[in-house]
């Protein structure tokens, strides 16, 4: 089994860290270069940052944020939020993002994940689900942050992501996002064991064991959270451990 990652979510606006409850409530919480440089000395393996200023008022990408990360951190990151195209994903990468995070593009635009694929390869394409659950147990693909019915199956579409050229899926529940209730792990488990690429799980993370819970009833890749490491005492490296002392593979330091 590959070494499971943990991976804190910053979401930003206007250059500010946000706190966001099932999609809609948002909260201003601090500096995101502040807390990235805590988060990689807590030893988180990687770090996704979405920019939902991006997403919901097309503001410009914020350069001087991801260059910042890049020049201060050593971990390894993500950035996304309203990248529609290849020239988009490349100023990114320029400016010091290893991975993009694409969603909305993504549906409208299945080429894309295509041509960012070739571009800079797969591993670099990460798309982002987000699935909101509907009274039927079904599930549902949502896209402008949780905005806009698609219609679509978040299990159907990861698969289609997948033979798009994704190199990873975020799976997000929308219902759960900012709870702190813990993973929809039915939503996780559907996704992880319908793809050969690695799934992130994300989305309502209340305590140590649900980061467990997501890798051994999700079968998660990765895990990711942002709500239990801003409000609570709990950091990477308390659950990095945790999932060690769980039989599960972690690494033991941060990158550098």
């Amino acid at each position: 089994m590959l070494k499971v990652r943990v991976i804190p979510v910053l979401l930003v606006q206007d250059g500010l860290l946000k706190k966001r409850i099932r999609f809609k409530e948002t909260r201003t919480i601090a500096n995101p270069l502040t807390v990235a440089r805590v988060f990689e000395a807590r030893c988180s393996d990687e770090l996704i940052i979405l920019d939902i200023g991006r997403t919901v008022d097309e503001d410009e990408i914020d350069r001087n944020l991801i260059r910042g990360i890049a020049e201060e951190l050593y971990m390894p990151f993500a950035y996304g939020g309203g990248i529609t195209s290849v020239p988009q994903m490349t100023e990114i990468i320029k400016n010091g993002a290893e991975k993009v995070v694409i969603n909305t593009a993504a549906v409208e635009n299945p080429l894309l994940i295509t041509a960012g694929a070739e571009k800079f390869g797969s591993q670099c394409i990460i798309v982002s689900i987000d699935a909101f659950e509907k009274e039927d147990g079904f599930y549902e693909v949502y896209t402008q942050s949780g905005i806009k019915q698609t219609g679509m199956d978040p299990v159907a579409w990861a698969k289609e992501a997948e033979r798009l050229g994704a190199g990873e899926i975020l799976i997000n529940a929308i219902q759960h996002e900012g709870t702190r209730r813990g993973y929809d792990l039915k939503l996780i488990r559907s996704v992880s064991d319908a793809v050969r690429i690695p799934v992130i799980a994300a989305g309502g993370v209340g305590k140590v064991e649900d980061f467990i819970a997501g890798v051994k009833e999700g079968h998660a890749a990765a895990v990711s959270a942002g709500s239990i490491f801003f409000y609570t005492a709990i950091t990477p490296d308390m659950v990095k451990e945790a999932m060690k002392n769980a039989g599960i593979p972690v690494r033991q330091q941060g990158p550098g």
